[in-house]
């Protein structure tokens, strides 16, 4: 399974933030609800091999863990609004697909180190990812606009991992994730021998 982490400093760690302006009181939940429609969605259907943690760090109650499983998720639409209302009725645990965990980053981190999993760090000063033959199953971790804060680097640097960069252009969190899901949907194409000439 792909999955990706999602560092947001600003996310709200509580439900009363109003759907009709997300990226104001809620703490940005208008770019979580974009990262996890980018990490699931592919058109008329889901990726049913691939997850996405949240970790909500903003007001009032911080850490916490929200994490969509494209294998469960039941009647969520692609776009913000609904996103972030299913976000809202998720402690209720109405959705299979959507578990929320008072959790900090570094111990999900290190759950996910003991099930084997190897980490890549998006920054800009990786190695390119043309240089590098991507893991199928790894975890792809990502910060949000204010990016992913040094001592949380420092942690995941315990673990086997590699630092990627998608090139000089700095791409929204959201992009990031369209990214690093096309170069993967063409490792997986390239393994099934059914990828064009030239990728």
């Amino acid at each position: 399974m792909r999955e990706f982490v999602l560092y947001a400093r600003k996310a709200a760690t509580s439900t009363d933030f109003s759907l009709d302006d997300l990226p104001g009181s809620g703490g940005r939940m208008d770019l979580v609800a974009r990262c996890v429609c980018n990490a699931l969605w592919i058109s008329h259907d889901l990726r049913r091999d691939a997850c996405i943690h949240v970790v909500a760090c903003g007001a009032p109650n911080p850490p916490l863990i929200i994490s969509f499983y494209g294998s469960l998720l039941r009647a969520v639409s692609p776009d913000e609004r609904s996103i972030a209302s299913w976000i809202k009725k998720a402690p209720e645990g109405k959705n299979p697909g959507i578990r929320v965990r008072k959790l900090s980053f570094q111990h999900l981190i290190a759950e996910l180190a003991a099930d084997g999993r190897f980490f890549y760090i998006v920054h800009e000063k990786g190695r390119d990812i043309s240089e590098l033959h991507l893991r199928e199953d790894a975890v792809f971790i990502l910060g949000d606009h204010l990016g992913l804060p040094l001592k949380e680097e420092k942690f995941v640097a315990r673990f086997p991992h590699e630092k990627l960069s998608l090139g000089s252009t700095s791409y929204l969190a959201s992009q990031c994730i369209t990214i690093l899901n096309y170069e993967l949907d063409r490792v997986r194409m390239r393994k099934e021998g059914n990828a064009p000439v030239g990728i």
